[in-house]
């Protein structure tokens, strides 16, 4: 499936995508108008915190996520989503390695200054893509 990682950015500086159905981690995954990809996985309850997060630099021709670098443990690297396998409800509904439980829009941003992303930077991206 071809796709490219800023056509699910929305209009603006970028879209958080959330699995649905988890009940152990809140696991995310953040796209952003450079075609950047974030993934970050949260502790639920009292104390939910971030447990682990990893960058990509976007899909390639298959779909699949070109991470930046492999999270150290095991359990977070089967944690990762590998391929775009289908996209639903008109890109609101995310679908990795063919796996039932999807990724759907739950929030859109104008920017996320804790991830490089401040107002400035925005505008000029939003002019390299115009």
């Amino acid at each position: 499936m071809t796709a490219n990682a800023a056509d699910f950015a929305g209009p603006s500086c970028g879209r958080r995508y959330e699995k649905e159905l988890e009940t152990h981690f809140r696991d995310c995954l953040l796209f952003y108008l450079d075609g950047r990809i974030k993934f970050e996985r949260y502790c639920y309850g009292e104390a939910a915190c971030l447990v682990f997060s990893v960058w990509a630099h976007g899909l390639d021709e298959t779909g699949k996520i070109l991470w930046d670098k492999e999270p150290e443990f095991e359990t977070d690297q089967k944690a990762l989503p590998r391929v775009l396998t289908d996209v639903q409800e008109e890109g609101t509904a995310l679908q990795f390695d063919g796996m039932r439980k999807r990724y759907v829009l739950t929030e859109e941003f104008d920017t996320d200054k804790m991830n490089g992303y401040s107002r400035f930077k925005v505008f000029l991206l939003r002019q390299k893509h115009h």
